[in-house]
């Protein structure tokens, strides 16, 4: 990243106040001026970090961006809690999310960068055992995820002046409160019987490192991006120090229906199917443009997990 005095253009980081958001503001600040716009309160905030507290659909947010200045902006969906939502949560986030083009469309911001999912393919028995982005996008219709990638996409050819970069990661590893991640926090962590699909995991520092080099490159695209190795979901859930309990299919989705709706339990029953059949990235792409690497092993990634995670169990929400 260029040194803060040839570049002073602001990077706008959405989603800002959440794990994830805090660690790409802590690498980023140091070489741009970086702005915070999250509703949410900014815990241990960098003094020279702005922070905007509002929705992206606020009037104050619009007015940020139409004073100028706001060269890049980095949208953080991914990893965040809205994952897989339905009703107004849904709503909520592709309302936001459109705003933000919207900005982005208006008022000339120069580069935009969405953190997707690599759930967006999908979770389906035809899956070859590693997705290229030019796979259909088949997760569940109501996951905001995947409309907002969509979206993104949309917005790359609407706007090719634009350096508009999408990122589909693997599963984050880390203080992350994905659904994966929920998933493997619970105790028992529940298992369908007869089945145990490779998964893949990113430390969430490799994928901080990922968006850095997405920044500096100057390509526009889709990228998808992964740690090093995979691994059965068995494993991981042992490697975790978890108990595995073994769930009947035609039992899973019900039980979950009804633990949700008694708010014993914050798991979709749609993302059964992720545990049932392999959902997992090729990243060449970012690997031979970009020249990405992932720098912490498996076990790292999985240890990164299992510290966030000691300190939860049972089948309650997190």
């Amino acid at each position: 990243m260029s040194p803060r005095a040839k570049d002073n253009a602001v990077v706008a980081i959405c989603g800002a106040a959440g794990h994830f958001g805090r660690l790409l503001v802590r690498r980023l600040h140091r070489s741009q001026p970086v702005v915070a716009i999250d509703d949410r309160p900014f815990l241990q905030r960098p003094a020279d970090v702005a922070h905007r507290q509002s929705e992206l659909k606020s009037r104050h947010t619009r007015n940020l961006f139409r004073r100028g200045g706001i060269h890049t902006v980095i949208y953080i969906g991914g990893c965040s809690q809205f994952v897989l939502g339905d009703g107004e949560q849904f709503s909520f986030a592709i309302e936001n999310f459109a705003r933000l083009l919207e900005y982005c469309d208006r008022y000339n911001v120069s580069r935009l960068l969405v953190l997707s999912a690599g759930d967006v393919y999908g979770a389906r028995p035809g899956n070859s055992q590693f997705l290229s982005e030019n796979a259909p996008l088949l997760a569940p219709e109501f996951s905001a995820f995947r409309d907002i990638d969509i979206m993104a996409q949309t917005f790359l050819w609407k706007r090719p002046d634009i350096q508009t970069l999408v990122l589909r990661p693997a599963h984050i590893a880390g203080a992350i409160r994905s659904a994966f991640v929920r998933y493997l926090h619970l105790s028992p962590v529940p298992m369908l019987l007869g089945y145990d699909p490779m998964v893949q995991l990113i430390h969430e520092e490799d994928l901080v490192d990922a968006i850095l080099l997405a920044l500096q490159s100057g390509r526009r695209g889709v990228y998808n991006v992964a740690g090093a190795g995979c691994l059965p979901l068995s494993q991981l859930v042992q490697m975790l120090g978890k108990t595995a309990i073994q769930v009947p299919h035609v039992l899973a989705k019900p039980a979950l229906r009804h633990m949700n709706k008694l708010r014993m339990l914050e798991f979709h029953p749609a993302y059964v199917d992720y545990l049932r059949y392999v959902c997992m990235v090729d990243d060449a792409g970012i690997r031979a443009d970009l020249g990405y690497r992932p720098k912490r092993s498996l076990a790292e990634s999985v240890d990164a997990i299992q510290l966030w995670g000691a300190s939860h169990s049972g089948w309650g929400m997190p």
